[in-house]
């Protein structure tokens, strides 16, 4: 009778440990989730970023721009600019 007590009592405490071993794995996986959506927020800042420095040296490149050229360089971005090629004042080939 009491190996039967006994086994009861181990399934008991079993039990409760899986149920706490559930919880704080529920708990990770949020803590998981969070931490995927700050680096995903973080990709989006950084692909904006990308866009808004090519966008402005672009700008720069094309107007001559030396205060947006200077803003940039500032914050250590450089760029050079790449002469046209020679054979793109050419008229298309004709088939």
């Amino acid at each position: 009778m009491w190996l039967r007590d006994g086994l009861g009592v181990i399934a008991l405490v079993l039990a409760v440990l899986n149920i706490a071993g559930a919880e704080r794995n529920r708990a990770l996986q949020a803590e998981v989730t969070a931490g995927q959506a700050v680096l995903q927020r973080g990709q989006t800042f950084a692909n904006v970023n990308n866009s808004l420095i090519q966008l402005l040296a672009k700008a720069a490149a094309e107007s001559n721009d030396s205060a947006i050229r200077d803003l940039l360089a500032r914050n250590g971005v450089t760029f050079e600019l790449k002469a046209a090629p020679a054979n793109a004042a050419q008229s298309p080939v004709q088939p």
